[in-house]
């Protein structure tokens, strides 16, 4: 009994403490008395640079590969088979089977639609972090080209497409060179139609995967067997000029050819100081101190879309905003084989990123940190502007542009004043 009493006396004479410790008066942010959020607006006149701009390629793992076309862009799917026998006597009945994700106004599934040819001499690796295809070797120019693969004749594959499911069937000499010849290099499956499928790759599931069959005996001897092996390798690329476009005053996001946004705006003292509360006096005169302690409880880029040119089916797009740490930016138009900022010229300082289903009007970008740290530490955190990108570049065709009136709405709650 006496010790239960104890125990919630200790409780009430703690929560005292606590309620106490609530009260003091904070020099930072408060809600009371005089310290409640404001709300305020960099509108699209403090947007002072404006650019989209190609980024380098690179390319990662991903569960699934696309081959088709959208927005002028043309898709490859690359495969390469490795755990093939070391010799064979016949070889029969060589079959490749891929599973669709999604058809995206891709109807017609057959030869005259897709397309295989055979890559040339390359031992390249899916995990290629810039596509220069091995230590030993590389593509023909520095990334993927036409030069790098060789088209099959019709005679050479038939294509069957049954639901969602496609069926290759090869000319066996196709898999005798791949076994005969020092380097196997694989296939690359693309199309030229418009609209474009997703295909499974090995990293979605085991019952998905690409999965090539062929009968074989490795000598006269043996009997006929049927082998079935999966893809080692497998991925989307895409063909690249090397030339990396700007675009001045356009706001655009693209994954396939990575476009990124970049954005500099000026954070300006009145936008803070002038929404104040008449009775509210910035203690010594001091603007500096007054927007270091200021706390940003949110402050979100909103950029608006109307639909009109966005991703031709129903997705997500996935951005981060990345502080520029360079002050230097290639705005050079005779310089259009360097990206306008490279990604060791940014950095994410691990800021969470925004979704969208880009059926809204508006996208909303969280940059708390990045007003925050822009007031509280201009000296470390300089404005160098901002850069936003796709967390999924290369993956897929999601493709946006934004108008040209931005804004960042910020909500803050000053410091506290002393009395």
């Amino acid at each position: 009994m006496n010790i239960g009493i104890r125990i919630v006396g200790f409780i009430m004479i703690m929560s005292l403490i606590m309620i106490s410790c609530t009260q003091k008066n904070n020099i930072v942010g408060t809600v009371e008395p005089n310290g409640e959020p404001i709300t305020t607006i960099i509108d699209h006149n403090n947007f002072i640079e404006i650019y989209s701009y190609e980024d380098s390629c690179a390319y990662s793992n991903s569960s699934t590969m696309l081959f088709g076309n959208y927005n002028q862009e043309t898709s490859y799917s690359l495969l390469r088979f490795t755990t093939l026998p070391d010799s064979f006597f016949e070889i029969s009945s060589v079959n490749l089977s891929l599973a669709i994700e999604n058809r995206n106004s891709f109807d017609i599934v057959d030869n005259t639609t897709l397309k295989l040819a055979k890559i040339n001499n390359i031992e390249w690796y899916e995990n290629a972090t810039w596509w220069v295809s091995s230590d030993s070797s590389s593509w023909t120019g520095e990334h993927f080209s036409e030069a790098d693969y060789t088209d099959l004749i019709l005679e050479e594959y038939e294509v069957e497409c049954e639901e969602d499911s496609i069926y290759i069937t090869l000319d066996t000499t196709i898999l005798e060179d791949w076994i005969n010849e020092d380097v196997n290099s694989g296939l690359v499956i693309y199309s030229e139609t418009d609209g474009f499928l997703e295909i499974y790759a090995s990293e979605y599931s085991n019952d998905k995967n690409p999965i090539l069959t062929f009968e074989y005996r490795e000598t006269e001897a043996d009997t006929l067997v049927t082998k079935t092996i999966e893809t080692c390798y497998d991925c989307m690329i895409f063909e690249t000029d090397n030339i990396y476009e700007k675009w001045e005053n356009e706001l655009r996001i693209s994954n396939i050819q990575p476009i990124n946004i970049y954005t500099k705006f000026n954070v300006l003292d009145s936008i803070f100081v002038d929404v104040l509360p008449p009775d509210y006096v910035i203690a010594d005169d001091d603007t500096t101190l007054f927007l270091q302690r200021i706390t940003i409880n949110k402050a979100e880029l909103i950029l608006n879309n109307d639909g009109t040119n966005a991703y031709p089916a129903s997705g997500s797009i996935y951005l981060s905003p990345y502080f520029v740490t360079s002050d230097t930016i290639n705005a050079d138009p005779a310089m259009l084989d360097v990206p306008l900022l490279s990604f060791e010229d940014v950095n994410d300082i691990y800021i969470s990123s925004s979704t969208d289903t880009l059926q809204t009007e508006q996208i909303v970008i969280d940059v708390t940190k990045v007003i925050q740290y822009y007031i509280s530490n201009p000296i470390e955190y300089e404005n160098n502007g901002i850069v936003l990108r796709s967390l999924n570049v290369n993956d897929d065709f999601i493709h946006t542009e934004f108008d040209m009136f931005p804004e960042i709405r910020i909500t803050f709650t000053p410091p506290y004043i002393e009395e």
